[in-house]
């Protein structure tokens, strides 16, 4: 088994908790005693980014325009303090605002940091951002959150950087923070501070999970093409008040939880059997569980015959939903670092991380194979107040 595993998840590596994870959480319980493999990354995916996004001296205008934010007329200066947060409604986040962490936003900003490019440097290409985020970024946010960084959680690092424009006026300073980016990169918003949420990876019963390819992505509408459907979610902190459960534990109370949410789900058990979907889970990590993490998701979904990824479904389970048919290519287009929405829902949670692991019921042995995200655009975001004027 451990072979075969290193053949489809790569060697064990205990450096890295996505990975080790899914090998722990590869094997699930099946109705009947059936073993269903499946690999954690073709569960659900987000974006595994850091977004780095442009900012600039203008709160409108096209993305990147800069004007002074000494206007009298303008508005007020956006802070670099830690636990201040931002939103914008625009795809090309024209509007943007500092809003009270209370309402809805799309960042939390956990500080700012100097990049270290002397006057007349040239403007950073993206990876060299996004390796800013990396190095000095990420760490800020974990000391922001006292270390409670969910590695396979919803939040992840991010930037906003200053324009070209404002960089080539000498502007070197990059606000650091908090959000939630879809498999596309664009966010997802929040409400209250990130100090005070779960950073679970869930969703509204309903909520259909989107297909690209053969892999999981961000929400979309039930007519749509999709991977998967939500039936529900698990607190696992109320059925275990100790330490970390082992994935075995989990799989074990999660495999006749999920079972029975799922036929509640759909109105019976015959008709979720009728369904011909599976329904499978997410499993922690203790990474996640040590940052406080506690919900997983069950979900419903179906496996190609070749078992190398979910196939396309459509319509509603409880409606008697359609499996097969031709899927997606990509991801839907959304630029990065536009808002995102969850199609019927109120929950605004991205789709879980690849790392996240899972097990199954109901289904036939299988294991899709391992996506990867693409690389991260960058793209302007005018923000008032932080420069180039």
């Amino acid at each position: 088994m451990d072979r075969w595993l290193d053949r489809v998840l790569g060697p064990d590596d205990a450096a890295d908790p996505r990975r080790r994870a899914a090998r722990r959480g590869v094997v699930g319980v099946l109705v009947g005693a059936v073993i269903m493999l499946v690999a954690a990354t073709a569960l659900a995916a987000t974006g595994s980014g850091p977004d780095v996004l442009g900012l600039s001296g203008s709160s409108s205008g096209p993305a990147g325009a800069v004007s002074s934010s000494s206007d009298d007329d303008g508005p007020p200066p956006l802070t670099t303090q830690p636990g201040s947060c931002l939103t914008w409604s625009r795809d090309d986040a024209g509007d943007v605002r500092e809003v009270d962490c209370a309402q809805s936003h799309l960042f939390e900003s956990v500080g700012a940091v100097t990049a270290a490019q002397p006057p007349g440097a040239p403007f950073p290409a993206d990876p060299a951002w996004q390796q800013l985020v990396t190095d000095q970024c990420t760490p800020q946010a974990r000391d922001y959150l006292q270390g409670r960084l969910d590695p396979a959680g919803r939040y992840k690092a991010g930037a906003l950087k200053p324009t070209q424009a404002a960089w080539d006026a000498g502007d070197r300073t990059v606000r650091c923070g908090l959000q939630a980016p879809g498999r596309t990169g664009a966010l997802f918003a929040s409400t209250g501070r990130v100090t005070e949420a779960d950073q679970a990876v869930v969703y509204d019963p309903g909520t259909c999970l989107g297909l690209a390819g053969k892999e999981v992505s961000d929400p979309t509408a039930c007519s749509e093409t999709h991977a998967a459907e939500v039936a529900g979610t698990v607190d696992l902190g109320t059925q275990f008040r100790g330490g970390f459960p082992s994935v075995d534990e989990q799989d074990n109370y999660l495999q006749p939880t999920c079972q029975r949410i799922a036929e509640q789900y759909v109105g019976s058990a015959q008709k979720l059997t009728d369904s011909k979907l599976t329904v499978y889970w997410t499993n922690l990590a203790e990474e996640s569980w040590t940052a406080g993490t506690r919900r997983v998701s069950c979900n419903l979904g179906s496996l190609l015959a070749d078992s190398s990824g979910f196939a396309p479904l459509t319509g509603k389970a409880a409606d008697g939903v359609t499996i097969g048919g031709e899927a997606p290519a990509t991801a839907p287009s959304l630029r990065p670092g536009a808002p995102a929405t969850v199609p019927g829902t109120t929950t605004t949670a991205p789709a879980p991380e690849g790392g996240a692991a899972g097990g199954a019921a109901g289904g036939t042995a299988t294991q899709p194979g391992a996506g990867q995200q693409p690389g991260v655009q960058v793209p302007s975001l005018p923000v008032p107040g932080l420069g180039g004027g």
